[in-house]
């Protein structure tokens, strides 16, 4: 009986393990082996590549993992490699493929705009040793992307920048992310079948560079700086149809696409007599429990799927009450902020916990939305919206939804941003059971800085799989192309077999491989030396910003003449913290490391300057992220000048700090990374097809190119566009989006400043206070006009990135001279 017992809990385990796994894409070697003739421009290779998950031999331990074998095996694959590859799917076999690039070959392959990527073919491919290496995935899920990164990194993307970001992602391990390219058509050709005409419908889409605030429960305002051309709709509907799904399938990546969430333009209301459709501006806001949800959903998943096939993910993340999003309000100066309750409630253990029944009731209107067109649905949740919750009601509205959805049909996406996880709350109610992909909140609007706590992500997911209901982990950021170390420890943990132990020691060995230097060795101290200096730089990093978390977004002074929070100098102003000086003497060793090889070993120095993205884009962005905390006091002082002081304190505080500006500009000129060219460019590219549908009230009638350039001049700036004579910049997120970039600081952060300089230096020599509605009006016009205008800006790097961070390090070194002291003889 004993016996029966076991076997009988031994086959329910395995059927659960097989249900987890059921969803996920099988994909094609073929695919895999085009993709690593892609990435190594070449056709040799040492791979062999075989897929185990429809054998029959195939065990539910093959599932999600992938094994390397140094021997050739006689397989009906094609290939003739000396490494086989075997993988339960097209990802892991991606997965085992980036693995072995990185480890065994010490190739870097990351973002091409956030530290680039590091191939060299090695003469002879390394051997693996005469074992096998097996990885398999803790976790099914390996989970990337926020629905914001389609606006802030992803939006002017074109085939080319989606074939490298595809790549990357299954060389990465990635296989499930959220695929919102091409649904404005999908939504445009449901409402036009309803009765609504074509200017309701694209005047209530914003315009390309804010699309993510016209979908679902993001939505805020409309026609943001469209409304949307009929053209680009067409542009993006096929790329997603024709392109993006399908190459994801073929490499076994999942594609979630979007759902019905409730939201319409607000004149449905009207077309079906319709006042349970609430207004908030010009969106209209349905009820779940409203019939015509159902029949509007029904609709629009019909053309969804007759369009895009399916993988059977959904991404909702509506609360389905006919109101507005919960977490969104209007402060005092209509900016949009995001509102949590942070109050502290008491959860009383003890207390049975019972659903919300309306919750409930809308939950299970919202997953039948789509289960009725797709039976195999999964509805996938991002969780953000429960961020602040702590109450019981809260508890009981979150558990409404899970109870209204088959098990394992519901995945929440956890995007605590404090990197806890939203799982512990509620006495660590791991969201009552439902399956939870745990995700890295890291950044948002896409800005840049050096920050990231990898000891949090050291523990994700290994010692919370007994313990609670995760099934991935994975990363949230607004926007990628930055902190590559970040993303790839957190992308590998899930492969590892558990905690790393020193993870100072770690990341100073990873980037001896990402810099080339790993095999490298010499007769005389100069090569150990130079080691020396590159590893400190990574153990001070780890020390410093790679052990906090910091706030999601940038409040340095480089965008913020008023800088918040999270300053790295201490009340005077003047002495840095010792977080910063970890961060200062980093740079320093990186600055000690490029002398010492130019003087003492040039083979080194060749290494790290030639066709070395990874390496330049460290020193450039370590660099920056120094200037960027020092431009922090430099704001405040020379903002407090302009109202406490006379012009002599205003013109000596000001210059400084627009010197430092010109500095930081300069030195992020040096890698691609920073320039602000490409963003440019790669928007008005869209614009290459002349057409005539291109307008917005701002502009005008306008050309294309001109169109998609004022979308992207204002999302990284001003946010809501500016118009002419205005008396200032419109409410809401200005400067949210913010960057480091070369020509935006020089034409649009200094130039700002220095209005606010003329200005002050005026009032404060006619002997008034400082005219804040004189500077608000200057600050409009100026955005107004580099928002509308069109000149170029370089596309290419400027100056030298070793000559200009040598020439910063010593300009500012003495900013930091009480870092001297600072011990490094425990740096972990």
């Amino acid at each position: 009986m004993r016996v029966a017992t076991l076997l009988l809990a031994w086959l329910l385990t395995l059927q659960c393990q097989r249900t987890a796994y059921a969803s996920q894409l099988l994909g094609t070697t073929d695919a895999v082996y085009r993709l690593i003739t892609r990435v190594l421009k070449q056709n040799e290779h040492p791979f062999q590549l075989h897929l185990v998950g429809s054998s029959s031999a195939s065990s539910a331990a093959d599932e999600s993992s992938f094994r390397m074998e140094p021997k050739y095996f006689e397989l009906q694959d094609e290939g003739n490699g000396n490494i086989l590859v075997t993988g339960s799917t097209a990802s892991e076999l991606g997965a085992g493929v980036g693995w072995y690039l990185r480890h065994y070959c010490n190739m870097t392959l990351g973002w091409p705009s956030g530290g680039g990527s590091r191939i060299v073919i090695p003469d002879q491919w390394p051997s693996i040793g005469s074992k096998k290496v097996r990885k398999t995935r803790a976790v099914p899920w390996s989970y990337f992307m926020n629905v914001c990164t389609h606006s802030y990194s992803l939006v002017w993307y074109d085939k080319q920048d989606w074939e490298q970001y595809i790549d990357w992602l299954s060389l990465t391990g990635v296989n499930n992310i959220v695929a919102l390219t091409g649904q404005e058509q999908i939504f445009y050709e449901t409402f036009l079948a309803l009765g609504l005409n074509d200017k309701d419908i694209r005047s209530w889409f914003n315009g390309p560079a804010f699309l993510t605030w016209s979908r679902g429960q993001n939505e805020y305002g409309s026609n943001i700086a469209g409304p949307l051309p009929k053209s680009w709709m067409a542009d993006q509907f096929f790329m997603q149809r024709d392109f993006i799904l399908p190459r994801l399938r073929d490499l076994g990546i999942i594609g979630q696409l979007p759902g019905f969430q409730g939201n319409v333009p607000i004149q449905m209301r009207d077309i079906f007599d319709d006042q349970n459709i609430t207004q908030e501006g010009a969106t209209g806001w349905m009820d779940a429990l409203d019939p015509i949800f159902g029949q509007i959903a029904d609709n629009y998943m019909q053309i969804l799927l007759d369009a895009f096939g399916t993988d059977h993910w959904y991404q909702l993340d509506g609360y389905f009450n006919g109101g507005t999003a919960p977490w969104m309000k209007k402060d005092p100066h209509n900016n949009i902020e995001y509102y949590h309750d942070h109050g502290y409630h008491d959860y009383d253990e003890s207390t049975k916990l019972s659903h919300n029944e309306d919750w409930f009731r809308r939950g299970t209107k919202a997953f039948e939305s789509l289960n009725r067109t797709d039976p195999k649905a999964i509805w996938s949740f991002q969780g953000f919206a429960f961020i602040g919750w702590n109450s019981p009601d809260q508890a009981e509205a979150v558990k409404g939804f899970v109870d209204a959805v088959p098990k394992d049909r519901f995945v929440i996406l956890d995007m605590s941003y404090s990197g806890l996880g939203e799982w512990t709350k509620f006495n660590n109610a791991s969201f009552f059971e439902a399956p939870f992909v745990w995700t890295a909140l890291h950044n948002f609007g896409g800005t840049d800085g050096i920050k990231g706590d990898i000891r949090r992500l050291n523990h994700f997911p290994h010692e919370f799989l007994s313990s609670t209901s995760i099934a991935g982990i994975g990363g949230t950021p607004e926007g990628i192309n930055q902190n590559p170390a970040f993303y790839e420890f957190l992308f590998e943990s899930t492969f590892r077999d558990g905690p790393v132990e020193d993870l100072g020691d770690y990341l100073a060995q990873r980037n001896m491989k990402r810099y080339g230097l790993a095999g490298v060795t010499g007769d005389d101290d100069n090569v150990f030396i130079i080691k020396y200096h590159l590893s400190q730089t990574w153990k001070l990093l780890m020390r410093s910003l790679y052990s906090n978390d910091f706030s999601t977004q940038d409040f340095t002074g480089i965008a913020h003449l008023n800088p918040g929070r999270n300053n790295l100098f201490e009340d005077d102003r003047y002495t840095p913290k010792g977080l910063l000086c970890d961060t200062f003497l980093a740079w320093e060793h990186m600055i000690q490391a490029i002398q010492k090889a130019s003087l003492e070993a040039i083979d080194i120095y060749t290494i790290l300057k030639n066709n070395n993205e990874p390496f330049r884009y460290d020193l450039v962005n370590l660099g920056r992220e120094v200037l960027a905390q020092l431009s922090t006091p430099a704001a405040k002082n020379f903002t407090d000048a302009t109202s406490q002081v006379g012009p002599n304190e205003i013109i000596k505080s000001g210059s400084f700090y627009m010197k430092l500006l010109q500095d930081v500009d300069d030195l992020v000129g040096t890698d691609q990374g920073f320039l602000l060219g490409p963003w440019l460019e790669s928007a008005r590219k869209w614009g290459a097809n002349e057409t005539d549908d291109c307008y917005t009230e701002i502009l005008g009638l306008s050309n294309c190119a001109n169109f998609y350039e004022f979308n992207a001049r204002s999302q990284i700036t001003t946010w809501n566009p500016t118009p002419k004579d205005s008396k200032s910049i419109p409410g809401g997120p200005i400067d949210y989006a913010a960057k480091h970039w070369n020509g935006l600081i020089k034409d649009y952060y200094i130039r700002r400043a220095a209005d606010l300089l003329g200005r002050a230096i005026e009032d404060k020599t006619a002997g008034r206070p400082l005219n804040q509605t004189a500077v608000d009006e200057l600050f409009a016009s100026h955005a107004y006009h580099w928002t509308t205008s069109t000149n170029k800006y370089p596309t290419t790097v400027q100056g030298d990135a070793f000559e200009t961070s040598i020439k910063m390090y010593e300009k500012y070194r003495h900013w930091f001279s009480t870092c001297a002291d600072r011990t490094e003889s425990k740096i972990a």
